[in-house]
């Protein structure tokens, strides 16, 4: 991991190679970034704010403090599974490092969200009329341990995906059922006692409930909880990366 920093310029134009290709030939080009999150809140007010009023107060901003970081997380994984295989060519022909691959993949997924967050701040302010408070600080160290644990799992996806490509399909449909395994569009509070416990079996509750103590209950997230979520970062990049290591040896040829 320390040498990826000698290949920064390369991470960082793996990234800009992925935004100019999902752009291109588009008017608009990075507004599109902009855009999308802001449909999003709009049609999410509108159905959960007029049609659908059943859930929590101030329901379409509760369902996006979950739905953003979900996206980062959904999209990072779907891309991990092709972040190997996609580079067969220059993984076969050039020396260098491949975690430069998984780690592309995770910050391209990085720099959409942030732009999302760019538009999503201050409609929370404007539009939802939420208060800026001090446990708002707790969204920072939360998104840095998101990040770590996104980037363990995307290690993990692309190694896998080397030697079983149906890893790509197995991901697309595992991650349609730890979506609503998640509570973004409920409050978990609602969820009867027995199924709350298997709420809390999917790691990724314990970082969606977390933001919504930050940003939705205005809360510091209790000490357990993040103590939970330093765990289960460092030990998903920890298993994550070593299965990567211990297997990148035989990417070149299998891909």
């Amino acid at each position: 991991m320390p040498s990826l920093f000698r290949y920064r310029e390369l991470i960082k134009n793996l990234v800009l190679k992925d935004l100019k290709l999902k752009y291109r030939d588009s008017v608009l080009g990075f507004l599109w970034s902009l855009a999308n999150p802001l449909l999003l809140i709009l049609v999410y007010s509108f159905v959960f704010g007029h049609m659908l009023r059943s859930g929590p107060p101030n329901f379409a901003y509760f369902i996006m403090v979950g739905i953003l970081p979900w996206n980062f997380f959904a999209q990072s994984l779907m891309m991990s599974t092709g972040s190997i295989l996609d580079n067969g060519n220059l993984i076969r022909k050039v020396a260098l490092p491949m975690e430069v691959f998984p780690v592309a993949t995770v910050l391209f997924n990085l720099a959409q969200y942030l732009l999302a967050l760019i538009v999503f701040f201050p409609m929370a302010f404007l539009f939802f009329r939420v208060s800026l408070t001090w446990a708002w600080i707790t969204f920072l160290p939360i998104l840095v341990l998101q990040i770590v644990f996104t980037l363990g799992m995307c290690f993990l996806l692309s190694t896998a995906t080397v030697f079983y490509r149906d890893v790509r399909h197995f991901t697309e449909i595992l991650l349609m059922l730890v979506f609503w395994l998640t509570p973004i569009i409920y409050n978990i509070e609602a969820v009867p006692e027995s199924l709350r416990r298997v709420l809390y079996m999917n790691p990724l509750s314990y970082f969606i409930l977390a933001y919504q103590d930050a940003l939705y209950h205005n809360t510091f997230p209790a000490l357990e909880k993040l103590i939970v979520i330093v765990a289960l970062a460092f030990l998903s990049l920890g298993l994550g990366y070593s299965l990567f290591v211990i297997r990148k040896v035989r990417f070149p040829e299998e891909v």
